[in-house]
Order: C-alpha cells, then sequence, then structure tokens
C-alpha cells in the first residue's frame, strides 16, 4: 500500500502508477483501484492536518508565541505561498473556466548569514538588460505596451544610456525616438535565452542567495483564510513562532497578504515583496508611451533606486507620469499607458513598506520568491494539466500527499509507522438488519 500510494504520488498519473506497480512489485492493480487506494490514505492524512490545524487554534496565544514542546527554535526562518493550477470536473455548469487555484506554502529554515554591509548594493547586470526585462516582463504579466518591444536590443546599457539613467531628466527629444538601435548594445538575441528565464532571473537576485537548511510544504485547495491558518498551523508546529529572525515573502497578491497580516503580523515576520513582480511593474511603467530609447535609461534609474530601497522617488517620478498622461478611462485597456502608469503607482504605494530591500539583504534573508516557485512547479508536475481532471476530493488528497512528499521532515514516514501501529488486523462491516420474513 506504502509503494502504490508513494508511485501514485510521484509519478505523473494513476495509470503510470499502475503499470510501475505491475513491474517492480508484480502486483496487478487497476488504475480505479490505484486511484481510490491514493485517495483514502490522502484524506487519511488530510483529517490529521485539520486535526491538527485545531488543536493549534484551541492553544493560548502564549502558547502560539513559543515552540512546541520538544521542538528547537531555527535561528533564520521564511514562510512564503502563491497559488498553482488545477482542473476541476465537479464544478457547476455555470463555472467560466475548469481551472482552479490550488494554494501552496513553503516553510523554509534558513542558514543564518547577517551581513555589517549590504553584500549586493549595485543592481545585478541581468536586470539591465533592456531586451530580456522585457521577455520576462512579458512573461509575468502578460501585457506589455508596444513600445517597450526589443528586437535583438542588448540588455548591457551603453555608457550614455546609464548616464542618461543617472540623471534625474528624463529623455524626452523627438528625435530621440527615431535613433539607431546601436545607442543601446545590440547584438544578442532573446531567442538564445532559456524558456524558464523567470526561474533563472528569481535564482539570479543576489550572487549568494541565503542557504535553505530545510524545506516544508503544504497545500490545499481551501480558500485562503483557512489556508492561512494551515500556514500558521504548520509554521507553528516546526517551532517558526520562537525564530530569532522571521521572513514572509510574496508577490503583491492582497490574499498572501492578507494571510500575513492575520497569522504572522503579531509574530514579527519581516514582510518582503518579491522583487521580481516588482521589476515587472516598473519595466512596464518605465516604457508605457515611450519608445525603447526614451524608456530604457528611465527603467534603469528607477530599477536602480528599488533595488537601493529608495521606492519614494520611483513613486515620486510615476505620480508626475500619471498626471502628465492622465487618468485612464474606465474602459482602458491593460496595454494602455495610462492604464499602466496608474497601476504600478498604486501597486508601489501600497507595497514600499516591503521593498526595503538593502535591508532585508544586510539580514541574510531572501528577496524572491523563488523557492515556492520552484516548489510549485513541482506540485503542477503532477496535478495540472489540460487532460488531467479533479473532484475536490481526489485533488485535496493528492495534494497534500505530494505535498508532504516534498516535505524536508518526512510526515509520511511518521503517518506510515502511526498508521502500522494503530491497525487492528481486523475489518469493520456496517452491520445489516435482516430481512423479516
Amino acid at each position: 500500500m506504502r509503494k502504490t500510494v508513494h508511485l501514485a504520488t510521484k509519478l505523473s498519473s494513476f495509470e503510470s502508477a499502475a503499470d510501475s506497480v505491475g513491474e517492480t512489485l508484480e502486483i496487478s492493480l487497476t488504475t480505479k483501484r490505484v486511484e481510490r487506494l491514493t485517495e483514502r490514505v490522502g484524506w487519511e492524512r488530510v483529517a490529521e492536518r485539520d486535526e491538527t490545524v485545531a488543536e493549534w487554534k484551541a492553544l493560548p496565544l502564549m502558547n502560539k508565541l513559543a515552540a512546541p514542546p520538544g521542538v528547537q527554535a531555527a535561528a533564520v526562518v521564511c514562510v512564503t505561498c502563491d497559488g498553482g493550477r488545477l482542473q476541476r470536473c465537479d464544478l457547476p455548469e455555470t463555472a467560466k473556466s475548469h481551472w482552479c487555484e490550488t494554494k501552496v506554502g513553503a516553510l523554509l529554515e534558513l542558514e543564518p548569514n547577517p551581513q555589517d554591509s549590504d553584500p549586493c548594493p549595485q543592481v545585478p547586470d541581468k536586470f539591465l538588460d533592456l531586451a530580456k526585462m522585457d521577455e520576462l516582463t512579458r512573461e509575468i504579466k502578460g501585457a506589455v505596451p508596444t513600445g517597450s518591444v526589443f528586437q535583438k536590443a542588448d540588455a548591457r546599457p551603453t555608457g550614455s544610456a546609464v548616464a542618461a539613467a543617472a540623471s534625474p531628466e528624463c529623455p524626452t527629444d523627438p528625435e530621440a525616438s527615431q535613433a539607431s538601435a546601436t545607442n543601446m548594445p545590440g547584438a544578442s538575441s532573446v531567442s538564445a535565452e532559456p524558456r524558464d528565464m523567470v526561474a533563472a532571473a528569481r535564482e539570479e537576485v543576489v550572487a549568494e542567495p541565503p542557504v535553505v537548511q530545510s524545506r516544508d510544504v503544504i497545500a490545499s485547495l481551501v480558500d485562503s483564510a483557512t489556508f492561512g491558518r494551515q500556514l500558521a498551523a504548520a509554521a507553528w508546529s516546526l517551532g517558526f513562532a520562537a525564530a530569532t529572525l522571521k521572513a514572509f515573502i510574496a508577490d503583491g497578491q492582497a490574499a498572501n497578504w492578507g494571510i500575513w497580516k492575520r497569522e504572522f503580523k503579531h509574530l514579527r515576520f519581516v514582510p518582503i515583496l518579491d522583487f521580481i513582480h516588482a521589476l515587472t511593474y516598473v519595466f512596464a511603467a518605465a516604457m508605457a508611451g515611450r519608445s525603447r530609447v526614451q524608456g530604457g535609461p528611465i527603467y534603469i534609474r528607477w530599477i536602480t533606486w528599488v533595488w537601493q530601497g529608495e521606492v519614494t522617488r520611483v513613486i515620486a517620478e510615476l505620480a508626475a507620469r500619471a498626471v502628465e498622461l492622465g487618468t485612464p478611462p474606465p474602459d482602458a485597456a491593460e496595454t494602455d499607458p495610462r492604464q499602466i502608469v496608474a497601476d504600478t503607482l498604486t501597486y508601489l504605494t501600497n507595497q514600499q513598506s516591503r521593498m526595503n530591500y538593502p535591508v532585508y539583504r544586510r539580514m541574510g534573508l531572501p528577496i524572491s520568491s523563488s523557492h515556492i516557485e520552484s516548489t510549485i512547479k513541482q506540485m503542477n508536475q503532477r496535478v495540472k494539466g489540460s487532460e488531467k481532471f479533479w473532484t475536490a476530493a481526489g485533488g485535496e488528497s493528492l495534494l497534500q500527499l505530494r505535498a508532504d512528499q516534498l516535505s524536508d521532515t518526512a510526515p509520511l514516514e511518521v503517518f506510515w509507522k502511526r498508521r502500522a501501529s494503530q491497525a487492528t488486523g481486523t475489518r469493520k462491516y456496517r452491520s445489516r438488519p435482516r430481512k423479516v420474513a
């Protein structure tokens, strides 16, 4: 049973698991039987998870602020969460799509690495590559004004571009928009970049990112409020509440920061906005309504300020740009420069308290959500696919088992031992009333 569930959780489908069971264990099981067995075991784990959350909720506040008995608190920890995707087959007919969001969280224990000064005060060259940042923004946001299209334009700015970026003046000469692309270094082709450049960008935010000593994962189909309690209960069970230094990192979604506010703010978790998401907003706003020659130096200046923790200077220039362009109409398209600038201004204004990146780097904390993104990718490899459809029960059980499988504390090892020790060796049948003659 244990090996069958392991294969059904690890491999891409129940059918693959059934084939592997037949080949490796020489046991003939139908695909449906493997599916039912996996779902049953998964729901046992879901029941245990919900019981743990209920016990955590019942604790007095002072107990929630300390590590559980017998658990030694780590020095540096990080909680991060985001959403994945899967398709449901049990949604009402009125649903617009089969796709639903999965909630995924990662609980990281980090190696302490405080610094006396900012270990990376200058923006990494990768984020000054305008062509690659254009492609990165398109992959994440999906909508960028046409003025930001770079064709064979190298991201590394020339000396003139860097000088222009350092100046508070924005190049607005009409003739500049007709300048040759050689004003920006041009030679490299965007097509040579690996397709998964979003992950590569997150991994290269700093030269030496914090070292992860352990990772635990939770995942569910529940709403964000319920998921936040699951995440908080899991963090408490690992002793995160009593850690010396604590961080919570996510993108700008309101649901993520609602979880932080309800469950982690009072525990003094430092809120950190994912730098890559901030970069895409800044890039889109810098290029909105401008040619590449005009927008390039502005983006370089703005992203330098963001990297150095001077977000208020970017907000000030964005506000001036919003006045210059005017208020977007109610029916404005996503690619309308007025809408892009207005959205970026709102985004940075709301998130500026979570963008003190020099301080986070000195503290040895991550400034990228790369770990949760890679975790979601591992989850999606099992549950996401155009041909994969799940019921709520089946999806929830598989998400729980896959999260357990990805956790370094090996909760499934404990589960199987506990399950074996509690087994009675007998099967209980429901009593049926005898028919009266």
